[in-house]
């Protein structure tokens, strides 16, 4: 599933995630791809084991990885489109 995510957009996230719960709303930061090094807020250097993006929740420290296929987006189809108004036309 192929969403064409971009750093910046919002998500929900589909599945449990360590500490968070399905449903979530998130903010994508970076694409990492499996066998990436990372660096984790702690300072930790680790080897990415799937491909995923790292995501955020604004207003909270640290962040977490999502495959893309367990993020829905917030936007397109998603998203309720503003409706130009249509004057209504009287009934003859």
């Amino acid at each position: 599933m192929n969403h064409n995510f971009k750093p910046g957009d919002l998500a929900l996230t589909l599945t449990q995630g360590v500490g968070w719960p399905p449903m979530t709303q998130v903010t994508l930061d970076v694409f990492l791809a499996k066998g990436d090094l990372a660096q984790e807020p702690s300072g930790e250097i680790f080897t990415v084991p799937y491909d995923g993006w790292a995501v955020y929740r604004e207003g909270e420290r640290g962040c977490e990885l999502y495959r893309p296929q367990h993020l829905m987006p917030l936007r397109g189809d998603f998203t309720p489109e503003q409706q130009k108004v249509k004057e209504a036309e009287p009934c003859a």
